[in-house]
């Protein structure tokens, strides 16, 4: 069955990164959070012995004003009804004793006010310093705002791109040849995070596909985006170059991507239940999506089976290797969130000419 060639190009603006980036990402603001919590607690410990030290500026300056007016009254005490100053000094016997009794008042007051004084600079610096503190702890309280936010959006973006849930969303293929269709619907309920589409009949009916999901899938997928209103979320790619080894897949998934692949008349089939088919099983094709890989294993949905066998199949590095080389040319389609900034320098889903069936 033959097809042919018509590019259609789309644009991607720069978005997101590899589930390694994102993890990263995340590391990071939990360690500018657990910095600010650091500097809450410090500004904390530096405002509780700045009030102890306010409250002993306070008490100075109680005990120095009762200083002076108890050095007033000394002074005062011995001179009968000399309260007014001018009087106290004309009241002296002499004028040398005027002065010397001038002068002592002078001095106690003068030194009882320069005490006093310095008191009081002094609980003007600790009002100051406590202004800073807390202009410090307003900067501090901004900053746990912000860094909490980033946590959050840090994990957001992680559970956006994890797909490890990929099993729930597996659907048994409406008829026997709509395997192509149901993989790729599989794949957009997977990126979507929510079965939004469990009719993969009335897909492969609709938009693009028009009952043939068999061939050019990339493009045929993103005709069917594009009608359904989800190009702005959902983008597609035929992966250049196709996939024909783990690392290749590996790095399509850890991108973030689901996988809708062909596999051939060679490729060994890992169900669900941990059992395996013989090669030969779809001697014509068969298309699948791929959707996690952790730890060197490959998880897929199937659609040819329920989801007893087909929701989560799971293959090694070396099963996933023999599928893979069951076949020449798997025609790989890549899906993303819209926006992966990793699709933003390859070509577009294309219609490439593809000479087989695929039930």
């Amino acid at each position: 069955m033959a097809a042919l060639a018509a590019p259609c190009a789309f644009s991607t603006p720069a978005y997101a990164s590899t589930l390694d980036d994102l993890q990263a990402n995340y590391q990071a603001a939990v360690g500018d959070y657990q910095s600010t919590v650091v500097e809450q607690i410090k500004n904390s410990a530096k405002s509780i012995a700045l009030q102890n030290e306010i409250e002993i500026a306070n008490s100075d300056i109680i005990e120095s004003q009762q200083r002076l007016s108890e050095a007033t009254v000394k002074l005062y005490k011995s001179e009968r009804h000399r309260t007014d100053m001018l009087d106290f000094v004309l009241r002296s016997s002499s004028l040398t004793d005027a002065m010397d009794r001038y002068e002592s008042y002078a001095r106690v007051q003068s030194s009882c006010r320069d005490a006093l004084e310095g008191v009081r600079q002094e609980q003007a610096d600790l009002h100051d310093d406590e202004q800073e503190l807390q202009d410090e702890r307003g900067r501090i309280e901004a900053g746990m705002a912000d860094a909490v936010q980033a946590i959050e959006e840090a994990e957001a973006a992680i559970r956006e791109a994890d797909h490890s849930d990929g099993a729930k969303y597996h659907q048994v293929q409406g008829n026997g040849s709509n395997c192509g269709a149901t993989a790729f619907i599989v794949g957009v309920n997977i990126l979507l995070h929510e079965n939004r589409y469990p009719d993969n009949v009335a897909v492969w009916n609709g938009p693009g596909f028009q009952g043939d999901s068999t061939t050019n899938l990339g493009f045929k997928a993103k005709t069917w985006l594009m009608a359904n209103g989800l190009s702005d979320q959902i983008q597609v790619t035929t992966v250049p170059g196709d996939i024909h080894t783990t690392a290749q897949l590996k790095e399509e998934l850890n991108n973030a991507h689901v996988v809708v692949i062909s596999s051939g008349p060679g490729s060994v089939w890992q169900r669900a239940n941990g059992t395996s088919t013989g090669p030969g099983t779809f001697p014509d094709g068969h298309w699948i999506v791929f959707y996690h890989e952790k730890d060197g294993v490959y998880y897929a949905n199937d659609s040819s089976v329920n989801a007893k066998l087909g929701a989560g199949c799971a293959f090694t590095e070396k099963q996933m290797q023999q599928w893979l080389d069951g076949r020449g040319n798997h025609f790989a389609v890549s899906l993303a969130k819209s926006g992966d900034a990793s699709f933003a320098d390859l070509p577009s889903a294309d219609m490439q000419t593809k000479w087989f069936v695929i039930p």
